[in-house]
């Protein structure tokens, strides 16, 4: 059980309430007793009695008695002809009662209900908002966690914070083993031993109010707890509580080191905030009344974010590329079919959910596709030589991780029975191989980033190149074994030809870096396979090298063109035979409701106009920006 300190324990001690710090003496209390909040105008006495068993609620009546008075108060304020903030101490019994029709319209200015900035103040029971200010967000990792309202559950500084996330509600079901024809709905909590771990960390919140139900829980606020599912389960099949209505269920946690979150706090990638009880049940029960999972619980961060003082913030990031991003998480993750069983875990054969390749699994258990996987890698090996392009499906199974893949072109370079290995070609790097000798003068080749791996043994970089004359010539060897195709050569080779006047700097190829696919659990045949790349015929790599060779040294003022010219390689590397959409042709969009976007068109992100094909070219710029330019906010 968590340990809950006593609200006298709690009074004497400092509060640190945004930029006021309010300290209480021990002879300062009483029961009752009235402290007193004093602010430049004037005093409000500010009553605590023995029933008021929530010390957030006393705490916050401080903090917004004596910011009411400021212009730059974070709290939600009441009528100014009230000085005293109303709580409602309203009794909660489940979901049901929030939905009663004496319950009021809620109001981020409902007097009821309060929620302010708390600094730097991590406790149990505080809200932890995602923070938008930082230079690298989470559009192209974790989108998750972006603009998530974490509750936090236990808390000790020099062992382990944990919190659940409360704005991820999914339309994913699970059974209950307890009570017959029950099914329980569940949300992400967070993504350790979340929906996709093979034994995922149940955590039920609920507000019931009965001995039993408080006996079985644990506290987290005033009328807010949490029991394990076991425990849940019972106490519906005792009747103590109605049905999973009376629950909300999570599915994983989120969870930071020792300082870990403060140090986070100081890079401003999260906002602390203290709110009360009915905030969070009416905004969790709002949210399991229909809201469609993929818009990802947008509106209840926004909502916080405003009463906290933050709406500006708000409103200059809303719908922007992280919003887009964690929009196709939720659509590939929360919706139930894409995200598959909860409990399963996914095999990386099936790529990440929202990569438009889940459909598949529509009908087929998880050993048919193992073994059907392990199938297609044991008779469909690739060759040295072979060139990939990345999938031209409009939804690119690269959209939420590995974006680098995202159109590239790949090259196999090595290909044994225990592992693929290929380098991608397109992705010039800021660094440049300066050719000394040259007889035109100096000259710089770009190195390219072609994987997070090296080769043991050998050169760390790849010299290639296409040239007819310098196959004739004898530089380098084929990588297929046939006279012809993308030659690899030591760096000597190429040297050598270039101080002969053979070739010429611009002729080759720099790569550094590989990338690894083992056969073990998947090959890149299967991938193959399954859509992921796309073979490039043979006839078209003269002209797909020669394309990239245009590509220059990466810097802030050539990303675009650079870019560009990625771009055209890999339309140019397209098969002949494919239809006109899947060689990168638009696709008309279709108008529905509202204005620019249709809620069913699945080629664009719900509930906007940006095409999903659009948005994977934009988390393509985004990476080469953040990790090959080190400039996060140029994209």
């Amino acid at each position: 059980m968590v340990t809950l300190t006593s609200p006298l324990t709690v009074l004497l001690a400092s509060f640190y309430c945004t930029s006021h710090v309010f300290s209480f003496a021990p002879s300062s209390v009483t029961k009752p007793s009235v402290l007193r909040a004093t602010s430049d105008d004037d005093d409000e006495e500010i009553t605590l009695s023995e029933s008021d068993d929530d010390w957030r609620t006393f705490r916050a009546k401080l903090v917004m008695g004596e910011s009411s008075t400021s212009p730059s108060s974070s709290a939600a304020t009441t009528d100014d002809t009230n000085d005293n903030t109303i709580i409602d101490d309203s009794d909660l019994d489940g979901i049901g009662a929030l939905f009663s029709s004496e319950t009021t319209q809620f109001t981020p200015l409902d007097p009821s209900q309060w929620a302010y900035d708390s600094g730097t103040v991590i406790e149990q029971g505080a809200v932890i908002l995602g923070g938008v200010e930082q230079d690298f967000g989470f559009g192209l990792r974790q989108q998750y966690f972006h603009k998530a309202v974490i509750l936090v559950l236990d808390h000790d500084e020099n062992t382990f914070t944990k919190g659940i996330i409360l704005n991820r509600p999914s339309d994913r079901m699970m059974e209950d083993d307890v009570n017959e024809g029950l099914e329980w709905r569940v949300w992400f909590g967070g993504d350790v031993q979340g929906l996709d771990s093979i034994l995922p960390e149940i955590v039920c919140l609920h507000s019931l109010k009965g001995k039993e139900a408080k006996e079985a829980s644990n506290p987290v606020m005033k009328d807010i707890q949490w029991t394990s599912f076991e425990n849940a389960k019972k106490l519906v099949k005792k009747g103590i509580a109605s049905g999973p209505e009376d629950f909300w269920l999570f599915a994983g946690y989120a969870g930071w080191g020792p300082k870990q979150l403060s140090g986070e706090l100081e890079r401003r990638s999260w906002y602390m905030c203290a709110t009360d009880s009915q905030t969070l049940l009416k905004e969790l029960a709002r949210q399991s009344s229909g809201v469609d999972p993929r818009d990802a619980g947008l509106e209840t961060w926004e909502l916080l974010m405003n009463m906290i003082g933050r709406g500006e913030t708000a409103n200059d990031c809303s719908g922007n590329f992280d919003d887009l991003m964690l929009k196709e998480w939720g659509r590939g993750n929360l919706l139930n079919g894409y995200g598959g069983e909860v409990g399963v875990a996914r095999n990386p054969l099936w790529g990440d959910g929202g990569n438009g390749f889940l459909e598949e699994m529509d009908g087929s258990s998880v050993d048919d596709k193992m073994k059907e996987a392990a199938e297609m890698a044991l008779t469909e090996d690739l060759k040295a030589g072979t060139l990939l392009r990345g999938s031209s499906a409009d939804r690119s199974p690269f959209l939420l991780k590995k974006q680098e893949l995202h159109h590239s072109l790949l090259l196999v370079i090595v290909e044994d029975d225990k592992a693929t290995v290929a380098c991608m070609l397109n992705h010039p790097a800021t660094k440049g191989y300066d050719i000394v000798g040259y007889s035109k003068g100096a000259a710089s080749l770009p190195l390219r980033y072609g994987g997070d791996f090296a080769l043991k043994g050998q050169s760390p970089l790849i010299w290639l190149h296409c040239s007819q004359k310098l196959r004739d010539s004898g530089v380098g060897s084929s990588l297929s074994g046939q006279n012809k195709g993308i030659y690899k050569c030591e760096q000597e080779q190429a040297l050598e030809a270039i101080s002969y006047g053979i070739a010429t700097p611009s002729d080759f190829l720099v790569i550094s870096g590989v990338c690894v696919w083992p056969k073990l659990g998947g090959s890149l045949a299967t991938e193959v396979k399954r859509g992921v790349f796309e073979v490039v015929p043979s006839e078209k790599l003269d002209q797909v090298v020669e394309t990239l060779q245009t590509q220059t040294i990466l810097t802030k003022d050539n990303l675009a063109e650079n870019m560009k010219i990625l771009q055209d390689a890999w339309v140019k590397a397209a098969d002949s035979r494919k239809t006109a959409s899947d060689n990168g042709t638009d696709v008309v969009l279709t108008t529905g409701i509202g204005e620019g976007f249709d809620e069913d068109d699945d080629t664009v992100v719900f509930n906007s106009d940006k095409k999903v094909s659009e948005l994977a070219d934009d988390a393509l710029q985004k990476w080469i920006a953040t990790f090959l330019l080190g400039a996060p906010t140029l994209a």
